[in-house]
Protein backbone atom coordinates (compact mmCIF):
# COMPACT_ATOMS: atom_id res chain seq x y z
CA UNK A 1 0.00 0.00 0.00
CA UNK A 2 1.20 3.64 -0.76
CA UNK A 3 2.46 5.63 1.81
CA UNK A 4 -0.06 8.58 2.44
CA UNK A 5 0.91 11.91 0.82
CA UNK A 6 1.31 13.49 4.25
CA UNK A 7 4.05 10.76 4.80
CA UNK A 8 5.66 11.08 1.67
CA UNK A 9 5.97 14.80 2.27
CA UNK A 10 7.54 14.39 5.42
CA UNK A 11 10.06 12.30 4.23
CA UNK A 12 10.84 14.21 1.33
CA UNK A 13 11.26 17.10 3.90
CA UNK A 14 13.47 15.49 6.07
CA UNK A 15 15.62 14.52 3.04
CA UNK A 16 15.70 18.37 2.04
CA UNK A 17 16.61 19.35 5.76
CA UNK A 18 19.78 16.67 5.94
CA UNK A 19 20.62 17.89 2.05
CA UNK A 20 20.63 21.84 2.77
CA UNK A 21 22.99 20.41 6.05
CA UNK A 22 24.96 18.53 4.16
CA UNK A 23 25.74 21.39 1.66
CA UNK A 24 26.00 23.63 4.21
CA UNK A 25 29.45 21.72 5.43
CA UNK A 26 30.67 21.13 2.28
CA UNK A 27 30.72 24.55 1.35
CA UNK A 28 32.44 25.59 4.64
CA UNK A 29 35.27 22.98 4.24
CA UNK A 30 35.74 24.46 0.51
CA UNK A 31 36.13 27.81 2.16
CA UNK A 32 38.50 27.21 4.86
CA UNK A 33 40.25 24.56 2.73
CA UNK A 34 40.23 21.68 5.25
CA UNK A 35 37.81 19.30 3.75
CA UNK A 36 39.43 15.64 3.39
CA UNK A 37 41.83 15.55 1.39
CA UNK A 38 41.06 11.90 0.24
CA UNK A 39 37.47 12.57 -1.25
CA UNK A 40 37.53 16.47 -1.44
CA UNK A 41 34.22 16.38 1.21
CA UNK A 42 33.40 17.74 4.45
CA UNK A 43 34.96 15.11 6.95
CA UNK A 44 31.55 15.35 9.18
CA UNK A 45 29.44 14.66 5.70
CA UNK A 46 28.05 11.16 5.77
CA UNK A 47 27.28 11.13 2.28
CA UNK A 48 30.59 11.02 1.24
CA UNK A 49 32.00 7.97 -1.18
CA UNK A 50 33.41 5.68 0.91
CA UNK A 51 37.06 4.89 -0.64
CA UNK A 52 38.04 1.37 -1.66
CA UNK A 53 41.17 -0.29 -0.66
CA UNK A 54 44.62 -0.34 -2.75
CA UNK A 55 42.12 2.41 -5.33
CA UNK A 56 41.66 6.06 -5.62
CA UNK A 57 39.70 7.28 -3.66
CA UNK A 58 37.23 8.92 -5.08
CA UNK A 59 36.69 12.68 -5.65
CA UNK A 60 33.76 14.85 -4.13
CA UNK A 61 30.31 13.34 -2.57
CA UNK A 62 26.38 13.33 -2.99
CA UNK A 63 27.23 17.11 -2.43
CA UNK A 64 29.44 17.74 -5.04
CA UNK A 65 27.50 20.27 -6.81
CA UNK A 66 28.70 22.53 -3.81
CA UNK A 67 32.06 22.23 -3.75
CA UNK A 68 34.21 24.56 -5.00
CA UNK A 69 37.72 22.83 -5.64
CA UNK A 70 38.81 25.63 -8.49
CA UNK A 71 38.74 28.70 -5.90
CA UNK A 72 40.78 26.60 -3.14
CA UNK A 73 44.20 28.23 -1.56
CA UNK A 74 47.22 27.54 -3.44
CA UNK A 75 48.82 24.46 -1.94
CA UNK A 76 46.02 22.20 -1.18
CA UNK A 77 46.23 19.04 -0.78
CA UNK A 78 45.55 17.09 -4.00
CA UNK A 79 43.33 13.89 -3.71
CA UNK A 80 45.67 10.98 -2.75
CA UNK A 81 45.38 7.12 -2.53
CA UNK A 82 43.49 5.30 -0.01
CA UNK A 83 45.53 3.01 2.01
CA UNK A 84 44.68 -0.43 3.03
CA UNK A 85 45.46 -0.33 6.68
CA UNK A 86 44.82 3.38 7.82
CA UNK A 87 46.95 4.88 10.72
CA UNK A 88 45.27 4.48 14.34
CA UNK A 89 45.18 7.78 14.89
CA UNK A 90 45.53 10.78 12.16
CA UNK A 91 47.54 13.77 13.25
CA UNK A 92 44.66 17.26 13.12
CA UNK A 93 45.32 18.97 9.68
CA UNK A 94 45.52 22.67 10.03
CA UNK A 95 42.91 24.58 8.80
CA UNK A 96 43.84 26.07 5.63
CA UNK A 97 42.59 29.69 4.45
CA UNK A 98 40.75 28.80 1.62
CA UNK A 99 38.62 30.74 -1.18
CA UNK A 100 35.31 29.04 -2.98
CA UNK A 101 33.50 30.32 -6.52
CA UNK A 102 30.38 31.20 -5.53
CA UNK A 103 28.87 29.12 -8.45
CA UNK A 104 26.73 32.36 -9.51
CA UNK A 105 24.55 33.23 -12.20
CA UNK A 106 23.57 36.82 -13.08
CA UNK A 107 20.77 37.83 -15.72
CA UNK A 108 22.58 39.35 -19.04
CA UNK A 109 24.97 42.34 -18.89
CA UNK A 110 23.78 42.86 -15.13
CA UNK A 111 24.31 42.33 -11.23
CA UNK A 112 20.97 40.70 -10.93
CA UNK A 113 20.84 37.68 -9.39
CA UNK A 114 18.88 34.71 -10.78
CA UNK A 115 16.54 32.86 -8.55
CA UNK A 116 18.98 29.39 -8.59
CA UNK A 117 21.78 32.17 -7.41
CA UNK A 118 19.74 33.11 -4.99
CA UNK A 119 18.78 29.84 -3.56
CA UNK A 120 22.60 28.90 -2.94
CA UNK A 121 23.28 32.48 -1.50
CA UNK A 122 20.83 30.98 1.34
CA UNK A 123 23.21 27.77 1.59
CA UNK A 124 25.90 30.00 1.61
CA UNK A 125 24.58 32.69 4.56
CA UNK A 126 23.76 29.50 6.62
CA UNK A 127 27.22 28.00 6.28
CA UNK A 128 28.52 31.68 7.36
CA UNK A 129 27.23 30.42 10.92
CA UNK A 130 28.59 27.10 11.62
CA UNK A 131 31.37 27.56 14.30
CA UNK A 132 34.73 27.23 11.85
CA UNK A 133 33.30 30.31 9.23
CA UNK A 134 31.12 32.03 12.37
CA UNK A 135 34.01 34.33 13.42
CA UNK A 136 35.67 34.93 10.36
CA UNK A 137 35.49 38.27 8.09
CA UNK A 138 35.62 37.08 4.27
CA UNK A 139 36.07 39.47 0.86
CA UNK A 140 33.51 39.15 -2.19
CA UNK A 141 35.81 39.48 -5.22
CA UNK A 142 33.85 40.08 -8.69
CA UNK A 143 35.50 38.89 -12.11
CA UNK A 144 34.43 39.03 -15.50
CA UNK A 145 36.00 37.88 -18.58
CA UNK A 146 38.21 40.28 -21.05
CA UNK A 147 35.39 41.20 -23.32
CA UNK A 148 34.00 44.62 -23.92
CA UNK A 149 36.34 47.46 -22.10
CA UNK A 150 38.20 47.64 -19.17
CA UNK A 151 36.22 49.92 -17.48
CA UNK A 152 32.63 48.34 -17.81
CA UNK A 153 33.93 45.10 -17.34
CA UNK A 154 35.68 46.64 -13.30
CA UNK A 155 32.33 48.35 -12.97
CA UNK A 156 30.14 44.86 -14.03
CA UNK A 157 32.06 43.04 -11.56
CA UNK A 158 31.69 45.67 -8.09
CA UNK A 159 28.41 45.52 -8.98
CA UNK A 160 28.06 41.69 -8.96
CA UNK A 161 30.25 41.42 -5.67
CA UNK A 162 28.19 43.94 -4.26
CA UNK A 163 24.87 42.61 -5.20
CA UNK A 164 26.03 39.26 -3.30
CA UNK A 165 27.57 40.82 -0.08
CA UNK A 166 24.03 42.84 0.07
CA UNK A 167 21.80 39.20 -0.48
CA UNK A 168 24.12 37.66 2.23
CA UNK A 169 23.35 40.36 4.38
CA UNK A 170 19.28 40.39 4.04
CA UNK A 171 19.88 36.83 4.61
CA UNK A 172 21.43 37.21 8.00
CA UNK A 173 25.26 37.69 7.73
CA UNK A 174 26.90 40.60 9.30
CA UNK A 175 28.12 43.48 7.13
CA UNK A 176 31.30 44.22 8.96
CA UNK A 177 31.95 40.47 7.73
CA UNK A 178 32.17 41.56 4.25
CA UNK A 179 34.49 43.09 2.13
CA UNK A 180 33.66 43.60 -1.59
CA UNK A 181 35.69 44.13 -4.68
CA UNK A 182 35.56 44.21 -8.56
CA UNK A 183 38.36 42.93 -10.56
CA UNK A 184 37.43 43.14 -13.56
CA UNK A 185 39.39 40.55 -16.17
CA UNK A 186 42.55 41.59 -14.44
CA UNK A 187 42.79 38.05 -12.86
CA UNK A 188 42.08 35.48 -15.32
CA UNK A 189 41.61 32.23 -14.36
CA UNK A 190 45.05 29.89 -13.91
CA UNK A 191 45.41 27.54 -17.78
CA UNK A 192 42.76 29.93 -18.99
CA UNK A 193 42.29 32.35 -21.92
CA UNK A 194 41.10 35.99 -20.73
CA UNK A 195 38.08 35.66 -22.60
CA UNK A 196 36.67 32.72 -21.75
CA UNK A 197 33.72 32.29 -20.34
CA UNK A 198 34.81 30.45 -17.15
CA UNK A 199 36.39 33.93 -15.90
CA UNK A 200 33.16 35.47 -15.33
CA UNK A 201 32.81 34.54 -11.38
CA UNK A 202 32.36 35.56 -8.18
CA UNK A 203 34.42 34.37 -5.62
CA UNK A 204 34.36 34.32 -1.30
CA UNK A 205 37.94 34.64 -0.17
CA UNK A 206 38.44 34.36 3.97
CA UNK A 207 40.34 37.01 5.39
Amino acid sequence: MAAPASAQQAVAGQASVGQSGADEAQFACDLAGDCDPATGAAVSDPAAPAATPGRPAPRGSATRGFSFRRGQADGATPGQSASVAAPAAAPARPVRVGGADLGLTFLPASAVLTDASKARLDKYAAALQLPKLSGRRMRIEGHTDASGSPRANQELSQRRAQAVADYLVQAGVDRQRLDVAGYGASKPLPGVTPQATANRRVMAVLL
